[in-house]
């Protein structure tokens, strides 16, 4: 941050920031309201919340059928463009999962998006059954009772068999949501579609474009069929068509991406020479592996041991690429004899590192001496640049932190807050089950109104003697805006432990309703076992049975049209990643079966949502907003380049 940036910051911290929302709320036109709302952290160290991000939450209709019935909340934030003269339309990103949170990923996405915001406002929400929009599909008393089991991770699901369908955290979930009489069925990729133009709308806007990831995709895609009015183009990242059979597949998100390095080496000489008929190879070594012959450091390697370096490639957005190393690996374990390159994966458990200074070495070694010496200060600058970013990111939270307790919490609650950890802390010792009942009657709290009796309650039935008494002169100090605000505090740190729960509850609330209907697990065994690479099954069995399982308690919803290509002349930009084990590449084809007005690129050394691995992928989408007309080349591809590592063993046998 600069002189200007810091100055600009004292300005809005010594002003108010909630007159930039009152401003964005003024210019709007929807009939949608909309509050302001905290920006979730962190935040990157150059947004300033109300002048360059603004969060907030509009209301949409549970049902687009009955647009004056029941009201969701959604939240969203908008990160302006940095032009004062913003092209109108904004580029809407649509977040995957289905049921992941965009709200939290506030600096992931102002960073993958930041070349957009040259010339336009970059917005995104939390979906409904989604994130921070979840609210209204939640189940408080299963919240409250398994909350210890949640924050560690040890929350249930139904097994493939049914044997646990009664008696698990998830089930319990679903009942409960259900007897409170909350509708489940509207919370689908329909209604979502529909819900996209309503936000539009209501945050003034009348054209966007859609920039969709994954689960994304799909939204997109069902976006043009249903609610297409006011799209101006869209692009496609890490593809997901409604009409493939998502789950059946499950092999193909591993068969696929082997099969790309395949391709990728025979299509070099290098490559192909040290390492023909790499498939072939492949295949051998998977079906020695299985009879347990390929032996490494005096062990078996299993067959999904050799899947994982083609896997862990995936979501691995600044680490080095390990293609390069891949046929050398496979070729290692089939001979049997040195293992430099299995030695090499195996000890960094499949993640190459960030680049470092030996990279820069490496790459820069035939350079002249003076040169190489101004190399090596530049890598030292970029050290210390990176050990400033995170000092700067450290004040900025420390900055965020003092506003909020100002602002937003109040100094007695965030006092309340440290004092009552350090007394809880104290008082269960090493007792589990205190502990226990501690954590279950705090996630309680969330589910009432606000009050200093039910805070007082608290205290004394898990705290004693002085701790107690200290704990209630606090919470009788407290103005009603601090009650407020503790409550907010006991939200904000309840959902942050029950992330991962709510996390699969959403997914399922979709994969559930919506695909289970064309999938299943039979489905999926007799596609894995048609792949041409055998024993996939045992790398992609657990995931598969998970699925399956887990959606034994949801009803199954027919969705109209929902395995029926998406037609539309709508511009399009569909993107593929070769070593996507998400959602293979050639999804990205299959999208745009019937859109006429479409454009496929296949990128390399690119992973589930292509953007994040190759910067060339910014500069073909920027250009592709920018002209949707445009007929792009396909120079990001073909500027990715492989430097495959042939070592000293495969050199010394040509």
């Amino acid at each position: 941050m600069d002189y200007t940036g810091i100055l600009a910051l004292i300005s809005f911290l010594t002003g108010n920031a909630e007159e930039g929302f009152a401003d964005l709320k003024a210019g709007t036109a929807g009939s949608a309201p909309i509050t302001q709302i905290i920006c979730p952290r962190p935040l990157p160290v150059d947004e300033i919340e109300g002048k360059t991000v603004f969060c907030g939450r509009v209301q949409v209709p549970e049902d687009h059928s009955k647009p004056d019935g029941k009201k969701i909340s959604l939240d969203f934030a908008i990160l302006k463009s940095h032009s004062i003269y913003p092209e109108a339309d904004p580029l809407v990103y649509l977040q995957g999962g289905p049921g992941a949170s965009a709200m939290v990923q506030i600096p992931l996405l102002a960073r993958a998006f930041e070349p957009w915001r040259t010339t336009r406002d970059v917005v995104f929400w939390d979906q409904r059954s989604a994130g921070l929009s979840g609210q209204s599909v939640k189940c408080f008393n299963a919240l409250a009772s398994n909350a210890a089991k949640i924050a560690k991770k040890e929350y249930t699901t139904t097994a493939i068999d049914g044997s646990n369908e009664n008696n698990n955290t998830i089930a319990d979930c679903l009942r409960e949501i259900e007897a409170a009489g909350i509708d489940i069925s509207k919370y689908n990729t329909t209604e979502n579609a529909k819900d996209v133009s309503t936000i539009i709308k209501a945050l003034g806007y009348t054209s966007y474009n859609m920039y969709g990831v994954s689960y994304g995709t799909k939204l997109a895609l069902e976006t043009m069929r249903v609610a297409p009015e006011g799209i101006r183009a869209v692009i496609i990242d890490g593809v997901a068509p409604s009409w493939v059979k998502l789950y059946d597949t499950f092999a193909q998100k591993v068969s696929e991406p082997i099969e790309h390095v395949v391709e990728q080496c025979k299509a070099d000489e290098t490559c192909n020479a040290a390492f023909p008929e790499l498939d072939k190879i492949i295949i051998e070594t998977l079906h020695a592996a299985k009879a347990g012959k390929v032996i490494h450091q005096g062990k078996a390697i299993e067959p999904k041991t050799i899947f994982r370096p083609f896997e862990e490639r995936n979501t691995k957005y600044g680490n080095l690429s390990m293609t390069p190393y891949l046929p050398a690996f496979i070729y290692e374990l089939h001979r049997g004899k040195e293992m430099p390159t299995v030695d090499l994966l195996v000890g960094r458990d499949f993640v190459m590192p960030m680049p470092g200074d030996d990279d820069v070495a490496k790459v820069s070694a035939t350079l002249p001496k003076a040169q190489r010496a101004l190399i090596g200060t530049l890598a030292d600058n970029a050290v210390i640049s990176a050990r400033l970013d995170r000092s700067n990111q450290s004040i900025m939270e420390q900055l965020r932190d003092e506003i909020d307790t100002e602002s937003n919490y109040g100094p007695v609650a965030i006092l309340f807050d440290t004092e009552l950890e350090k007394a809880l802390i104290a008082a269960r010792g090493s007792d589990d089950a205190k502990a226990a009942g501690m954590v279950a009657d705090y996630a309680a709290l969330q589910n009432i109104n606000p009050s200093k009796g039910a805070l007082s309650a608290f205290v004394k039935t898990h705290t004693t003697g002085e701790a107690t008494a200290r704990l209630t002169a606090l919470i009788d100090s407290m103005s009603e805006a601090e009650v407020a605000g503790y409550f907010a505090i006991i939200q904000r740190d309840v959902a942050k432990s029950e992330q991962g729960f709510f996390g699969d509850l959403y997914l399922f609330n979709y994969a559930c309703q919506e695909d289970l209907p064309f999938n299943s697990f039979e489905g999926y065994q007799a596609f894995t076992a048609a792949q041409k690479y055998p024993y996939i099954g045992d790398d992609a069995d657990d995931a598969a049975r998970f699925v399956f399982g887990s959606c034994i308690p949801f009803k199954k919803v027919q969705r109209d049209n929902w395995q029926v290509p998406v037609k539309s002349d709508i511009p399009t930009l569909s993107i593929g990643s070769l070593y996507d084990s998400q959602t293979p590449a050639s999804w990205a084809k299959v999208a745009t079966e019937q859109l006429s007005n479409a454009q496929v690129f296949m990128i390399p050394e690119a992973g589930h949502g292509a953007l994040l691995y190759q910067p060339c992928v910014a500069d073909m989408g920027v250009a592709f907003i920018n002209q949707p007309g445009r007929k792009l080349s396909n120079d990001c591809a073909e500027s990715i380049k492989i430097e495959w590592h042939i070592p000293d063993w495969a050199k010394a046998a040509k």
